[in-house]
C-alpha cells in the first residue's frame, strides 16, 4: 500500500504540472477509448481507417471541424457529445497550454541569462561587462563589419544593459567552464575579456584556451607585466591602457591623441582592419593595390612575428604575413587580391 500510495502521489503532482510524458499519456489512452466507444456505437466510417479517425479527431478537438466526418448513429452521437467533444477539447487545451508555458518559459529563461547557446557557431563573445564600456564595444563590433552579428555577453552583473539582438548569458564566475560553454566558446570565432581584474582575467583566458585552442582572445589588462605573462602563456592578444602615451601625444602635438581616438573606433571615420596573405608579394604592389581602394598601408607583421614593421617597408610580405591598413571600411580579399595578380587574400 505504501508504494501504491507513492505513486499515486507523484502521478497525481506530475498531472498538476502537466508533464509532457503525461500528457501524451492522457491524450492516447482517451482517443484509444473513444474509438473503442465509437466502434462499439457502430461508427464504422469514422473507425474502419486509421487516418479517418486521426482526421475526425484532430478537426474536432482543434474545433476546426469541417463537418465532412461526424457520427451518424444516435449512440455515437451521444458519445460525441457526453465524451468526446468534451474531453478532446480539454487535451487540446492542455497541449496548447504546456506549450505556450514552454515556450514563454525558455523565453523568459533566455532572457534572463540563464539561456544555452552551446551549439551557436561563429558567434562573438563578450566576457565581463562594464557600464562604461560595453556598449561601445558592442557599437564598434558592429561598425567594424567582421560578421559580428552575433553577439553574446557573458557576465556576472544582474544590472547589465543590453543592445537589440546581444545575447545575454548570466554567471557566477566568468572562468567558470559551464559557463563559458553556454556562451557558445567552444565554437565562437572571437571573444574579447574585460573582466573586473587582471586576475580574473588571467583566470578567464586560461579557461577559454581549456575549451578552445584555436580560438583568437583579445583581453584587457591594467598591469602589463600580467599582459606580456598572460599573453605568452595563453596565446592571447593582450591590450593594456595607452592613455599616458596619448596624454603626452597630445600635449606635444595637439589634436593627436584625438586622432588616436578616433583610428580606434570603428563608428568613426576610417580605422585600422588587418589582413594575411596567401603568398609572397610585393609591399609596393600591396601598397597600390590598396591605394587603389581608398586604403594606406600602415604596418606589417611577418607570420608568427611579433613585431610590426612600419615605412620604410621591406620589400616583399611573406606566406602569412599580416598587414594593417587604414579605410573607411573593411576591404573585401577579392578587392585587395586583384592589384596582387590575384595572390589570396584572407580577411
Amino acid at each position: 500500500m505504501p508504494i501504491l500510495y507513492r505513486l499515486l502521489v507523484k502521478f497525481y503532482r506530475e498531472f498538476l504540472e502537466l508533464k509532457w510524458w503525461l500528457l501524451c499519456l492522457a491524450g492516447l489512452a482517451f482517443f484509444a477509448i473513444s474509438w473503442l466507444l465509437f466502434h462499439v456505437a457502430g461508427e464504422e466510417e469514422l473507425t474502419s481507417n486509421f487516418s479517418v479517425y486521426v482526421y475526425f479527431a484532430a478537426t474536432t478537438a482543434s474545433t476546426v471541424g469541417y463537418g465532412d466526418y461526424s457520427p451518424q448513429t444516435e449512440a455515437g452521437r451521444l458519445v460525441a457529445a457526453l465524451w468526446f467533444f468534451p474531453g478532446s477539447l480539454l487535451i487540446f487545451s492542455a497541449a496548447l497550454g504546456w506549450l505556450a508555458g514552454s515556450m514563454v518559459e525558455r523565453i523568459r529563461r533566455m532572457a534572463d541569462g540563464y539561456g544555452n547557446y552551446e551549439n551557436m557557431k561563429g558567434a562573438t563573445v563578450i566576457v565581463g561587462y562594464n557600464r562604461d564600456h560595453t556598449h561601445l564595444m558592442i557599437e564598434n563590433l558592429i561598425a567594424g563589419q567582421d560578421g559580428d552579428d552575433k553577439i553574446v555577453l557573458l557576465t556576472k552583473s544582474s544590472e547589465a544593459e543590453l543592445a537589440e539582438g546581444v545575447y545575454l548569458v548570466k554567471a557566477e564566475r566568468l572562468d567558470a567552464l559551464a559557463s563559458l560553454k553556454r556562451a557558445a566558446i567552444r565554437q565562437a570565432n572571437k571573444v574579447l575579456v574585460y573582466a573586473g581584474s587582471d586576475a580574473e582575467t588571467f583566470n578567464t583566458c586560461l579557461a577559454i584556451r581549456e575549451l578552445n585552442e584555436t580560438l583568437h582572445i583579445a583581453a584587457f589588462f591594467d598591469d602589463r607585466d600580467t599582459a606580456r605573462r598572460a599573453a605568452q602563456i595563453a596565446g592571447l592578444e593582450a591590450i593594456v591602457s595607452n592613455a599616458s602615451e596619448a596624454l603626452v601625444r597630445a600635449a606635444q602635438d595637439p589634436g593627436a591623441g584625438n586622432i588616436l581616438m578616433a583610428l580606434s573606433a570603428a563608428n568613426v571615420g576610417a580605422t585600422i582592419y588587418s589582413a594575411a596573405v596567401g603568398g609572397t608579394v610585393s609591399t609596393t604592389a600591396l601598397t597600390a593595390a590598396l591605394a587603389n581602394n581608398d586604403a594606406s598601408l600602415i604596418a606589417l607583421s611577418g607570420p608568427g612575428d611579433s613585431d610590426y614593421k612600419f615605412l620604410p617597408f621591406p620589400e616583399h610580405l611573406h606566406v602569412g604575413g599580416s598587414f594593417y591598413y587604414l579605410c573607411s571600411a573593411r576591404l573585401t580579399a577579392n578587392q585587395i587580391s586583384k592589384g596582387l595578380g590575384d595572390v589570396p587574400v584572407i580577411v
